[in-house]
């Protein structure tokens, strides 16, 4: 029997706002299935919450959606079940270890757990703490395990993903415009762009936008000038959110300054 480690516990406050989280309906079930990976240039660039926004975005347009954060839980050090507070949104209804089912071979399809009208498929401080790693017949698994109208797969930058990034029907490219990571990042670069020359539709978002950098030469490396910038959010803000338990697309300064860029991936 795996023995438990107690995790350390910070007293956040949460309080729900009620909103419709019922099932999909049978025209909602059967309409095509969109996939949209979300992957990082590099690692630590604000995938994640640009991934969660966009989620938002989709499905407070009367889609049907689901999350799916594609990472191994073996040496994560941040995850977004945590973030989220999502022990406290499932203290009640539980919240489904798609990533355990996976591990112990039992089915998957059809799993719902629903909040803010999206489905959350997310590794958890337990698979953590397992130090779990998914073989690649299990990340398979993952990725096929979504349903919906719309899948966005929030897939870390590590690499070990990359072989499911060909089979999505749009690719989002986010990368911090900081030279050194860009440099770091040349390897890595030359994938994504392969498949956006290959005819893959790709976005290329550059978080943490400031007065301090040179588009021109970003746009250089990047080999492109249709380029999303978003620019960068105060650090209070995004602490403020995570010590309330409040999803960042939730916040009215920064829903307010991606709704305008959201559109252009829409369209």
């Amino acid at each position: 029997m795996r023995k438990r480690r107690r995790r350390s516990h910070i007293e956040r406050v949460f309080i729900r706002s009620f909103a419709g989280e019922g099932n999909l309906s049978p025209q909602e079930q059967a309409a095509e299935q969109k996939n949209i990976a979300v992957t990082g240039l590099s690692r630590n660039v604000g995938t994640t919450f640009l991934a969660t926004a966009l989620a938002f975005y989709f499905a407070e347009k009367g889609n049907s959606l689901t999350f799916v954060q594609c990472l191994d839980p073996k040496g994560c050090t941040q995850l977004l079940f945590d973030s989220a507070a999502m022990d406290k949104r499932f203290a009640r209804r539980g919240f489904t270890d798609v990533y355990r089912k996976i591990r112990d071979k039992q089915p998957v399809r059809g799993i719902k757990n629903m909040e803010k009208g999206i489905n959350w498929i997310l590794p958890t401080p337990g698979n953590c703490e397992e130090a779990m790693e998914l073989t690649g017949e299990e990340k398979g698994r993952l990725i096929q395990s979504a349903g919906g109208q719309i899948c966005i797969f929030d897939i870390e930058a590590s690499g070990n993903w990359d072989v499911f990034l060909n089979g999505m029907d749009q690719l989002i490219v986010v990368t911090d415009p900081l030279p050194s990571k860009m440099i770091r990042s040349s390897s890595r670069f030359r994938l994504l762009k392969q498949l956006e020359l290959s005819g893959c539709p790709v976005f290329w978002i550059v978080n943490h936008a400031n007065r301090g950098i040179s588009r021109r030469q970003v746009s250089g490396y990047l080999k492109t000038a249709q380029i999303i910038w978003i620019e960068e959010f105060p650090a209070d803000i995004i602490y403020a959110d995570e010590f309330s338990c409040r999803f960042h697309w939730e916040n009215r300064d920064i829903k307010c300054h991606l709704l305008e860029k959201f559109t252009k991936i829409s369209q």
